[in-house]
């Protein structure tokens, strides 16, 4: 047999590597999920018990509380260390993803003075923007998945605003100018490059990536061509309406029409590669790229729904304590890997199956996992697969449906057995 090339064996080690970074990475992108969902309903147990440290009942909320913090911290170092052991190519994959991760809901906390890395520049900018009729409407920190400072300005005359911001992986400043029709489109002209993202139907988006900022003539021409847009149109009227204001609702419509599409698309994903320079990513690295927006849709929807249905149900403090851990919420976006486990705990649970034989080849609990994750693949649907899914539980662990909503989307709400131990 002829021994393995050096550059092969090379390779070979350098996609093993690669592999199993995207398992392990993975495993911590569920972990951290886990960590947000227990965080979450811990602090919403604080605001129904009222004081702290009143009862033995607090106590225990307390501890979890600790180990939640301490087990997101653990997240966080271990993918700190692991950043500069990823290979080239993969760790790359990975930025571009945090970068392209905004929350789903921001805040505009109001700044007296912006700290501009390039502040002849910026100032270049916002006296033109003055010439052209904008006037400052508030300096601001976007409080987003990596903070940025924003300057807003307001024409009155144009009915439109700009905003004008730096970004820490972007060397260049952005500028936007807007206006909204009466149709409900928003008209923005921009200088911001391509990322391959795909626009949403609400949005027409001219971009003038060619255009250098350094240039007043080159700010004028982005005015102008607003004007030229804006030809025809009914604009809405923002006499009214401040810059944060306005931004807020942009995004908070940009990220419901991308939490309706389930997070990036796989074309997205590609193309987003294809900007950068970098080869076609492979499934797992789409996947990669894919599973955090996804996991943030979920707990955002699960924070609204929670949140709705604590609101509608009158239950007291010891009931809710008792209660919170069997709840199950399940909605179109859900994902997946978290409701198999609770299925799978559910079944293993049934007094019929949580004892192995010596003779069996695989564990039951093992084998429930397999039969789930085989279930869900098949379904084009989470929520039809979850229906299926429960006609495999046992007598003893079917789950009571509690709630069905339709807003802020098709979702259920059930309640768990006991555990026998219990």
């Amino acid at each position: 047999m002829e021994e393995a090339e050096p550059a092969d064996e090379e390779l070979n080690t350098t996609l093993i590597k690669k592999t199993l970074f995207t398992v392990f990475l993975q495993l911590l992108y569920d972990f951290q999920t886990i960590c947000q969902i227990n965080l979450f309903l811990t602090i919403q147990l604080f605001h129904l018990n009222g004081s702290l440290m009143t009862s033995p009942s607090n106590v225990t909320v307390a501890i979890t509380l600790a180990v939640v913090l301490l087990s997101l911290f653990i997240f966080f170092w271990i993918r700190f260390i692991l950043s500069d052991e990823l290979p080239d190519n993969f760790a790359t994959v990975m930025a571009r993803t945090e970068r392209m991760l905004p929350l789903l809901r921001i805040d505009l906390e109001p700044l007296d003075e912006a700290p501009w890395a390039d502040s002849n520049r910026i100032n270049m900018i916002a006296n033109t923007l003055r010439e052209l009729g904008y006037e400052p409407d508030g300096i601001f920190e976007v409080k987003a998945h990596i903070p940025f400072i924003i300057q807003g300005f307001k024409n009155q005359q144009r009915s439109s605003f700009a905003g004008l911001y730096e970004l820490k992986q972007s060397d260049y400043p952005i500028l936007d100018l807007v206006a909204d029709s009466s149709e409900g489109t928003c008209i923005t002209i921009s200088n911001e490059r391509d990322k391959g993202l795909d626009t949403p139907p609400f949005l027409k988006l001219t971009r003038l990536e060619h255009l250098d900022l350094s240039d007043p003539e080159h700010i004028r021409e982005m005015h102008a061509r607003l004007c030229e847009e804006l030809k025809g149109e009914t604009t809405v009227d923002l006499k009214d309406t401040h810059f944060d204001e306005h931004y807020k609702s942009f995004w908070a419509n940009y990220t419901d029409w991308r939490m309706e599409r389930g997070g990036l698309t796989t074309e997205e994903v590609i193309r987003m590669a294809q900007k950068n320079g970098e080869p076609e990513p492979s499934e797992e690295e789409i996947e990669l790229a894919q599973n955090p927006w996804k996991q943030r849709i979920d707990l955002f929807l699960l924070n609204q729904l929670w949140q709705e249905y604590c609101n509608n149900t009158n239950m007291t403090d010891e009931e809710w304590l008792e209660l919170f851990d069997r709840m199950v919420i399940v909605h179109e976006h859900s994902e997946a890997n978290l409701l198999i486990e609770t299925l799978a705990d559910s079944i293993y649970n049934s007094s019929d199956l949580n004892h192995v034989e010596d003779d069996e080849e695989e564990h039951p609990y093992f084998k429930v996992l397999r039969q789930l994750n085989e279930l869900f693949d098949s379904e084009e649907s989470v929520m039809d697969a979850f229906h299926r899914a429960l006609e495999l539980l046992p007598p003893d662990q079917k789950y009571m449906l509690q709630s069905t909503k339709e807003t802020p989307c098709k979702s259920e709400i059930y309640l768990i057995p006991k555990p026998h131990n219990v």
